[in-house]
């Protein structure tokens, strides 16, 4: 039988700390943040006093720092004191109200029974803890576009008017329109203030790859030529997909075995890129049916789900379309239901110009 492992190579030659490349790592310091760590800060302060704090939306697109920034005001608000609690949601892997409860409930590390418990009953205990300890509890929900239950926002803001009660929350979106799609009701009670965060510009993406580089790759295997290509090449200022060219590339030239990095590995590895993301290549069997429905012209969110659901439950489905819009295949936009309004409808979804 053919040998298949015999050619992989004992150890790194080029990557020394593979984590620091990835979108997951979580750097000391946020280059070019400080105004927008300040701002978040200042905006859960009051809750160390046992003080309602400010609500923060937190809008940008993908790749500014928004989770690394709520991350790190998380992290230094736990060291600071155990007065407040920080709990942090992604509203995509819990996007129902006992979903992000039973966070908060792990985070308390409160026992469940193994039956489980309904969402009212879970809040119950979320409540009665924050007023027997008298500990304030600081939500973070990222990818606040996936939660299907604006009644969640509802109950812990008003949670609020009730004695000894305290929360706190930010949320993360990459939608500029989010605060316009919520219920009014819910829109009022939390009072969100509004925190923008713009793309980076070329030169902040250098040094951004520059720190990365200088801690996850060996001494020499790279220059700041490649770094600078890089910066070049993203179009949208998000630090994620720099820094993914980066990783792509070191690993390009480890299994070409070459002592450095060069632009041959970078281009190599983005064709690569380009050729997997290629519809009917490597594409789930839905992404590629909503790809091939694309090519006929644009259509909205609920057209495409009215076509393809097939069994799938609507967020399921919301899934593969975010996934075919990170990996630059298709772009959604938010429409407006009527000028009037300002409320909006189902995103209008499109190919992206290069396909």
């Amino acid at each position: 039988m053919q040998k298949f492992f015999d050619d992989t190579p004992s150890g790194s030659s080029i990557i020394a700390r593979e984590d620091v490349l990835l979108p997951l790592y979580q750097p000391d310091e946020l280059r070019y943040r400080g105004n927008e760590l300040q701002v978040m800060a200042d905006a859960v302060k009051p809750l160390l006093r046992k003080r309602e704090c400010m609500n923060l939306l937190i809008h940008g697109k993908s790749g500014t720092g928004k989770t690394s920034c709520a991350k790190a005001i998380m992290k230094q608000l736990s060291e600071h004191s155990p007065v407040v609690l920080p709990v942090y949601a992604n509203c995509w892997e819990s996007p129902t109200r006992a979903a992000v409860f039973g966070r908060i409930i792990e985070a308390m590390q409160l026992p469940v029974p193994r039956r489980g418990l309904a969402a009212d009953e879970l809040f119950d205990r979320v409540l009665q803890y924050v007023k027997n300890y008298s500990r304030p509890v600081l939500l973070v929900l990222d990818e606040l576009d996936g939660l299907e239950e604006q009644e969640l926002l509802y109950s812990v803001a008003r949670a609020n008017e009730r004695p000894g009660i305290l929360f706190g929350i930010t949320g993360i979106t990459n939608n500029p329109a989010f605060l316009a799609k919520l219920d009014p009701r819910v829109r009022s009670s939390l009072r969100f203030s509004e925190l923008r965060f713009s793309e980076y510009s070329e030169e902040q993406l250098f040094w951004i790859l520059k720190d990365r580089a200088t801690a996850g790759l060996a001494p020499g295997t790279w220059d700041e030529k490649l770094l600078t290509k890089i910066a070049r090449g993203v179009d949208d200022g998000s630090a994620r997909i720099a820094l993914e060219k980066l990783w792509k590339a070191a690993r390009h030239a480890e299994d070409l075995a070459r002592p450095k990095i060069t632009l041959q590995d970078l281009a190599d590895s983005e064709a690569e890129n380009e050729a997997a993301v290629r519809p009917g290549v490597a594409l789930s069997e839905t992404e590629s049916k909503i790809v091939e429905h694309l090519r006929n012209g644009s259509r909205t969110t609920d057209e495409l789900y009215d076509l393809l659901k097939s069994g799938k439950t609507k967020r399921m489905f919301m899934n593969y379309l975010a996934r075919l819009e990170e990996k630059k295949i298709i772009q959604m936009d938010a429409q407006p239901e009527t000028e009037a309004s300002g409320r909006f409808g189902p995103k209008l979804c499109r190919l992206c110009p290069k396909l």
